[in-house]
């Protein structure tokens, strides 16, 4: 029985984000009103604040949900390209581009009006998701390509996350066309002690 209302709330808990999130993608966070929000999944204001004690705790479990997800595409673009640090680069970057582009709810975390909008929460929230996906790039190219020298590797993580997050501002060329000018930066910062040969043309047992 507990493991039973566990997956109930749960559900529950998803339908609630995934109403949120259409809302939201439709009107911006702005417009978000958790009275709304409770009819149009079908329960009572009470059942909604048992979840989400406030319209900021929903917006904090739809960023932590669309963060996850793309942390897990950029995983999977990492591990596509385990023994070819340019391409892994590109491909991560690629889909992390791609989603920002056809995701209504980064798109109005980013652009949101009011006071009460997403864009100063996503502000205040910017620094733990650039230390997750950072340390997360970081502990990846350490496994995959050891033979990067540490120093330029922080460099090289720091510099694609920074540069994938302000191509999500202000694009400038398409995500194919960034991600492939991210991935050359990026490349020449991870290679910049010697260790083209390597990382280049060795895989994770080969490079040392």
């Amino acid at each position: 029985m507990p493991r039973f209302r566990e997956t109930v709330r749960t559900l529950l808990r998803e339908r609630l984000l995934d109403a949120a999130y259409e809302a939201v993608a439709e009107r911006g966070f702005d417009k978000l009103r958790m009275a709304h929000l409770a009819s149009a999944v079908g329960v009572s204001r009470q059942t909604l604040y048992s979840e989400f004690a406030s319209k900021e705790a929903v917006g904090e479990a739809l960023f932590q949900r669309e963060l996850e997800r793309c942390l897990v595409g950029i995983q999977e673009g990492l591990d596509a390209h385990r023994d070819d640090l340019r391409a892994a680069v590109e491909a991560a970057v690629g889909f992390t581009l791609r989603l920002a582009g056809r995701n209504p709810l980064i798109r109005s975390m980013l652009t949101s009006t009011g006071d009460d909008g997403l864009l100063p929460y996503l502000t205040t929230r910017s620094a733990a998701a650039f230390a997750t996906a950072t340390a997360m790039a970081d502990a990846y190219v350490t496994e995959a390509w050891p033979g990067v020298d540490p120093v330029a590797r922080e460099l090289a993580v720091d510099a694609a996350v920074r540069l994938t997050a302000s191509h999500i501002v202000q694009a400038t060329s398409s995500p194919e066309e960034s991600a492939r000018r991210i991935a050359d930066t990026v490349l020449r910062v991870a290679l910049s002690t010697g260790h083209e040969n390597q990382v280049r043309n060795a895989g994770p047992s080969q490079a040392s």
